[in-house]
């Protein structure tokens, strides 16, 4: 699978974290051997949108917060948008 078809399939998605972890492995594993074991938690934003300028492919992450109705922390997101 490329990684347009990758990223299509996430468009417009809050990813919260085991979204977020789903979307990395998918990602990092069309990138990368997925035959290595590698840990790919603390790859963030940042680093995602670096590659994806780099592959000039048309996609942007932005982070966001929702509040937790029943915590006292918002919960963190994650949202692609197609440039």
């Amino acid at each position: 699978m490329s990684l347009s078809k990758i990223l299509k399939k996430y468009i417009g998605i809050k990813m919260f974290e085991e979204e977020r972890n789903a979307f990395k492995e998918e990602f990092f594993d069309e990138l990368f051997d997925p035959y290595a074991p590698v840990d790919y938690s603390q790859r963030t934003t940042l680093l995602i949108n670096a590659i994806l300028e780099e592959e000039n492919l048309p996609f942007i992450f932005t982070i966001g917060f929702e509040d937790d109705k029943w915590g006292d922390k918002d919960k963190k997101y994650w949202l692609l948008k197609e440039l």
